[in-house]
């Protein structure tokens, strides 16, 4: 059986107009830059079967949209030694919506440490309390410096309908948790695996809002940067291997 492999115009144009409006109602400072062609992220050539029946069909897709409000790197000040680690710094906001039983695929930062602050709805976060090692990842404890492990969560609940085909990717992520409007803001720290959705059940799609230290995202033309060796950084790393590049450029059919 064939799969859905593109987005129509008319259907991205509805879905990212629809996001945009919330954000707008939730009082996030949208710009006419902010709404374009790589604000709606489609994480694999298979999830594109989300427009097939639509973003209220609550079907589990990992497909979400997100707008970039602030990106500054930590780089004005530094003297010229301490540039080695100002990867690590800086500040980026974002506004995320993700629609009923939709998600964000499992993966870490190996940079970025941010926050979830939910502005409407409910976030489910999925997530490892702990740095997991994996050598495909480049991730390891060796030579880090680990004040404490994430705080525990809960028992995922039974039942809950995972995309079809990446159910095993969530199996690391054994801590779950769901975030309300009001809650306190919740940490993750880099190095850990995490996902996140928005409960199949909502009336509303869930608008979160993330701060973080700058956000290291590839693009499909690649970036300029003040310096020369932060253009290659990719800073999200996927337990499906692809998915970054994947996301980079959505297929949307124009007629």
């Amino acid at each position: 059986m064939a799969t859905r492999n593109y987005v129509t115009r008319r259907e991205y144009d509805a879905w990212i107009a629809e996001c945009a409006a919330l954000a707008i109602a939730c009082r996030y400072p949208i710009q006419a830059e902010m709404i374009n062609d790589n604000t709606g992220l489609v994480f694999g050539d298979d999830q594109y079967e989300a427009f097939v029946n639509g973003m209220w069909s609550r079907e589990p897709y990992e497909v979400f949209a997100i707008f970039q409000a602030l990106n500054e790197p930590a780089i004005q000040g530094l003297p010229e030694g301490g540039l080695e680690w100002a990867q690590f710094g800086g500040l980026c906001d974002k506004l995320m919506i993700v629609h009923p039983g939709k998600f964000c695929s499992p993966h870490l930062h190996w940079r970025k440490t941010e926050f979830y602050e939910v502005v409407l709805g409910e976030m489910e976060l999925y997530y490892a309390s702990d740095i997991l090692e994996d050598k495909r990842l480049q991730v390891t404890k060796k030579g880090l410096v680990s004040s404490h492990p994430m705080p525990k969560g809960e028992r995922r609940p039974s039942g809950v309908r995972l995309p079809k085909g990446r159910e095993h990717t969530y199996d690391k992520l054994t801590e779950y948790r769901r975030l309300g409007v009001g809650e306190p803001k919740f940490v993750m720290h880099r190095k850990h695996l995490h996902a996140f959705g928005c409960p199949p059940d909502a009336k509303t799609p869930v608008v979160i809002r993330e701060g973080s230290a700058y956000s290291h995202e590839p693009t499909a033309t690649g970036k300029a940067s003040i310096l020369s060796n932060w253009q290659g950084i990719h800073d999200n790393g996927f337990l499906l291997e692809g998915l970054d590049e994947g996301r980079l450029k959505n297929h949307i059919r124009e007629s």
